[in-house]
């Protein structure tokens, strides 16, 4: 297998993956799944999202602990470097 066969063997991989995520979680990703999926830990992730370029983050006032949401779509847009920039 040439080189450009292996490249394209890889991306072929890498997109059955995000397909089935996609039809797994259609609307928003747990962040245990994600962070699988991107060969994290979940801490790490929530740090990300944190930030706010990846997801969504709250702490609900005389709550102690945070809720977090990452969006189907913006995810794969993320992941696929679609985000306009």
């Amino acid at each position: 297998m040439n080189i450009t066969a292996k490249i394209q063997a890889f991306i072929d991989a890498d997109n059955q993956r995000l397909e089935k995520l996609i039809e797994d979680y259609p609307l928003s990703i747990p962040v245990p799944v994600a962070a699988d999926f991107l060969g994290c830990q979940s801490d790490t992730l929530r740090s990300a999202l944190e930030c706010g370029r990846l997801g969504f983050s709250e702490r609900k006032i005389g709550k102690v602990n945070r809720g977090f949401v990452i969006p189907t779509g913006h995810f794969v847009r993320w992941y696929l470097c679609m985000n306009g920039a």
